[in-house]
């Protein structure tokens, strides 16, 4: 399978997964939408290994390693001081917005957790 091919279907594999998504979401039944996840990430493993082209060289997967260090570097401040924010107002919001605070500043510490644990499994790695 060439790479023009694998990005087709690959397309394809997304709209359909957008599609169960949406009628599961609507019908109310999640287990479809669970279903179709493990279905598109087999189909995505399969796809992958029958293309015979070169998908990722050393030059996308710095540029890919940059590109997510530059996300966490930019969005975990800009969501910590958001649920500060959202925390020191919380007399004058709603209720819902001092949820949305509290699960900001939940996500954030996950986020922050996942990245110290790997950067410290790849740091005894190599």
């Amino acid at each position: 399978m060439t790479r023009k091919t694998f990005r087709v279907l690959h397309a394809v594999l997304g709209a359909g997964l957008a599609i169960a998504a949406v009628c599961a979401v609507t019908l109310h039944i999640l287990w479809i939408l669970v279903v179709a996840v493990v279905c598109a990430t087999g189909l995505n493993y399969l796809l992958r290994k029958a293309t015979k082209e070169v998908m990722n060289d050393e030059r996308t997967s710095l540029l890919y390693e940059k590109a997510a260090g530059a996300t966490l570097r930019l969005t975990m401040p800009i969501a910590a001081i958001a649920s500060v924010v959202l925390l020191v107002l919380n007399d004058r919001i709603s209720d819902d917005a001092t949820l949305i605070a509290y699960v900001l500043s939940y996500a954030v510490c996950i986020l922050l957790l996942v990245h110290l644990a790997f950067y410290s499994y790849y740091s005894r790695k190599h």
